[in-house]
């Protein structure tokens, strides 16, 4: 009887030292990225693919990876969707991104760079103490940077759609081409 009551006190100790796992679920919402969905010009209603489209930060050698298990660098950092998702920086309230059409074509003369900066603002808003923070963002604005000849554009149009970046799956900004 002894035996018994000593192994379910040392039992009992040994349930209450037990801690719950700080592990953070997968299907946690983590910092979002922005949803950028691309549009016909003409057409403004209706979703249109991009051709080989490579997106490219300020100071960043290669550029956001698209296609993970791509073997070569044109089609790693390149898509041909009608929607992409892109970081914004959490440590900055801005970043610039080079939007380049035709990445990768064997014709030099149909590549196109457009430099877009966002400038947003940033929250950090408590998530778990097992995944901790995230951010969420209100974009502020959006900014054409370089050539001012608007004819050398391939993004004729842009639209600040949703300003607050909390979730992925609805669409922040517009790009008409």
């Amino acid at each position: 009887m002894k035996k018994i009551l000593y192994f379910l006190l040392v039992f009992a100790f040994g349930l209450s030292s037990c801690e719950k796992d700080d592990i953070c679920d997968a299907n946690t919402p983590t910092t979002p990225r922005m949803l950028i969905s691309f549009f016909y010009a003409d057409r403004p209603a209706v979703e249109k693919n991009v051709t080989r489209l490579k997106i490219q930060g300020d100071n960043v050698e290669n550029g956001i990876v698209f296609n993970e298990t791509a073997t070569t660098d044109d089609i790693k950092y390149t898509t041909s969707a009608n929607q992409v998702l892109i970081p914004l920086d959490p440590t900055r309230d801005t970043v610039t991104y080079s939007f380049i059409s035709n990445f990768s074509t064997t014709n030099p003369a149909l590549i196109n760079t457009d430099m877009l900066t966002f400038n947003y603002s940033r929250k950090n808003v408590y998530v778990s103490r097992a995944c901790g923070f995230k951010t969420i963002y209100t974009l502020i604005s959006i900014e054409r940077a370089g050539d001012e000849d608007a004819n050398n554009y391939w993004i004729s149009n842009l639209s600040l759609f949703n300003p607050n970046v909390e979730f992925e799956n609805e669409t922040h900004v517009k790009i008409f081409f």
